[in-house]
Formats: C-alpha cells, sequence, structure tokens
C-alpha cells in the first residue's frame, strides 16, 4: 500500500501554491511510511509516499522514462512486472530501477491509454505526458487501490484517500447525503458519489484524462472511460466444459499462477487464515509454493460462535504450515477501534468486523 496525490492547474501554467502537495502527502504518510518524492513544474505538482515491497533500494517515485517525457506516481503492484521488464528491454527500452514502477512509463510510450489493459495487476496511477501536456489517472479493474478526486474551480486535485484532498486546503469538508446514502442503502460506497460533497471516486476499470486549458482561450477538457468492464454469457450459451476433471485441473492452475505472482516481494510474506475456504486455499497454495514457512494470521473473538481460531488452527495443520499468530478481539474493541475505523474508511463503517480486521493489520505490521 502506497499513497498518491496531486494538483493540476486547469487554467495554464499557475505553479501549485508552495507546501500544499507536501500537506497532502503528509496526510498519506501512514499508506506509504518509507520515503517521499515530488515532481513540481510550472502547473503541476505529483506526490508520492511509498511503501517498499519491491525494487527497496531504487524505485523511488516519480518514475521516469528515458527522455523524461513520461512521469508516474503509483499505488499498487504489478504482478508480471518481471516478465514485462524483459520485454521492454529486449525491444530497446532501458529500464535502470528493480521496481515494478518504471515499467510504466514505457508500457505508456508503446501503447498510451491501451496501456491499462496490459496491466495486471492493483493499481492508481497517475501519469503526467510532458509531450501532450496531458494528465492521466487510472484505477484497476477491481478498484483494489482507490483513487478519489475533485474539481475546485481551475484546479483539479486527486489522492489516494479523501482525507489527503482535505489536507490542501483547497477542498471544503462538507456532507454529500446522496453518498452517506448509498453507505446505508447498499453497506458499500460503490462511486463515483462519495460522502464528500464535490469528491469523486474514479470507478474500478476506468481512466481520467485531463487536458488544461491555456491562455489563448482553450478550455480544460476532462474525459472519463472505460477500459474494461466484467461481462458473463447470456443464459443458455454458458460452457460447462467437457471434460469436468480437465477443467478443474486447468482452475488449479490458474489459481496457482495467480498466488505465485503475488508472492514476488523483496520483504517477507504473511497471510490471513479464517479457516475458511477461501483464505485455506490461498495459504495451501502458497505453501506449495513457498514452503510451510510462511507466517499466517488469525482472529480470536471471545464469543465462542464467532471465533475462527480452531478453524483456522485445523487448516494449518492440515496444510503444514505455521500455527495461526493470534490477534485478540472482544466485543468493547469495536466500540474502541470504530472511530479510528471511520477515519480509515472515511464512511459510515455498517460490518464492524472491519474492527477486527484493523486489529489485525495493526498485529501484522508489529510482526515486521
Amino acid at each position: 500500500m502506497c499513497g498518491i496525490a496531486g494538483v493540476l492547474d486547469l487554467a495554464g501554467l499557475r505553479m501549485v501554491p508552495e507546501g500544499i502537495v507536501q500537506r497532502m502527502a503528509q496526510a498519506l504518510v501512514h499508506r506509504g511510511p518509507d520515503e517521499e518524492g515530488y515532481l513540481q513544474r510550472p502547473g503541476l505538482a505529483l506526490a508520492s509516499r511509498r511503501l517498499s515491497i519491491v525494487g527497496l533500494a531504487d524505485g523511488q517515485q516519480p518514475v521516469a522514462n528515458e527522455d523524461r517525457s513520461v512521469f508516474v506516481v503509483f499505488n499498487g503492484e504489478l504482478f508480471d512486472y518481471l516478465e514485462k521488464h524483459a520485454e521492454l528491454t529486449s525491444r530497446g527500452h532501458r529500464l535502470v530501477t528493480h521496481c515494478d514502477t518504471e515499467i510504466i512509463p514505457h508500457m505508456w510510450e508503446e501503447n498510451q491509454e491501451g496501456m491499462f489493459e496490459r496491466l495486471r495487476g492493483q493499481f492508481a496511477v497517475a501519469l503526467w505526458d510532458v509531450r501532450r501536456h496531458q494528465l492521466t489517472l487510472g484505477r484497476d479493474r477491481f478498484g483494489i487501490c482507490p483513487l478519489y478526486w475533485t474539481r475546485q474551480g481551475d484546479w483539479l486535485l486527486f489522492a489516494s484517500e479523501i482525507k489527503g484532498l482535505l489536507a490542501s486546503g483547497m477542498v471544503p469538508a462538507k456532507p454529500d447525503l446522496r453518498g452517506i446514502d448509498h453507505m446505508f442503502t447498499f453497506t458499500a460506497m460503490p462511486g463515483p458519489i462519495t460522502c464528500f460533497e464535490g469528491v469523486q471516486l474514479l470507478p474500478a476499470g476506468h481512466y481520467l484524462q485531463i487536458t488544461p486549458g491555456n491562455e489563448g482561450g482553450a478550455a480544460p477538457v476532462i474525459n472519463e472511460r472505460t477500459y474494461w468492464e466484467m461481462d458473463f454469457p447470456d443464459e443458455g450459451d454458458e460452457d460447462p466444459g467437457a471434460d469436468q476433471r480437465k477443467l478443474v485441473d486447468e482452475f488449479e492452475q490458474v489459481l496457482l499462477k495467480a498466488v505465485e505472482m503475488r508472492l514476488r516481494a523483496d520483504v517477507p510474506v504473511g497471510a490471513y487464515l479464517s479457516g475458511g475456504l477461501d483464505s485455506s486455499m490461498i495459504v495451501a497454495m502458497a505453501c506449495k509454493l513457498k514452503g510451510p514457512a510462511i507466517n499466517t494470521y488469525t482472529i480470536r473473538v471471545d464469543d465462542p460462535a464467532l471465533d475462527e481460531l480452531s478453524a483456522a488452527s485445523l487448516s494449518a495443520r492440515h496444510i503444514g504450515a505455521k500455527p495461526p499468530i493470534v490477534q485478540e478481539f472482544r466485543a468493547s474493541d469495536a466500540l474502541e477501534t470504530y472511530p479510528r475505523l471511520i477515519q480509515a474508511a472515511e464512511a459510515p463503517v455498517i460490518d464492524t468486523s472491519c474492527a477486527a480486521l484493523l486489529q489485525l493489520a495493526q498485529r501484522v505490521h508489529a510482526c515486521g
């Protein structure tokens, strides 16, 4: 998890006022405690807060291509970056880091907007194309990594969290009753509406292109486009597969490959384990690929009807993994954690099990 933020002058080439993008980045320091980076030039300021997962020594952002005509700040992980790195190098691109972020400006050189269809991973990306004088914001297919934006007069601001926008001092904190209604109707915030007036969530599988205006009178242009949508066959057109055993084997290989790619990291890898089907299957595949040394983490709830420890321990023994590291969770913890939970979610939280997940994440962090 990293954090990105930025400010763009929609009217021309005014310098972003001093200290604004730095305050936005500071509001996201919990997302990226390892280092910060900035790009500032007339009409534009970009910021990055980095949590180092791959390319620990040389993955500083913003990252540029060889001639510095494309700059990128990036939150997320690209799972096939090693393969993409090799492909780009074979086609003459010069990459100088070991970080997944660097493949983005080079893929933009080759594919421009078509790049998003080729990115495999979870991401929120901001890309400045110097020649086009254009900012592009993009989000992964399932919206794993968040990205918010707002227009305030002749300024456009974006950030990984709404608190980054508010920290600019340019975005008023006003409630949007439509967003609050969505939360209590759907128990989710699908977007683009949020609980804050004027702040939009960039939808999953979309990118936003912003071309500023100029002194000659050209108005700024903001276009939102879809690059991916989930699709299903019509009823009656499903293909169940002629050979069920072959279908199961192929599905297993797809899952194993997906888990293998997500195990790539220059830091220790761990896994949540509840004892349920999903987490147990993922941990089993991770142990098959990486060995049984992976740390697993689970929650012990003081209500026996909700406690997951016995199932998680049974799964760990069956898989051959180490016993789970346990985070205790009491009913009082839900109340005590709730204010911090809302601060993190930036919306009302209906499912209080998220309080337990917040404490579990803190335990993982404490374990290094």
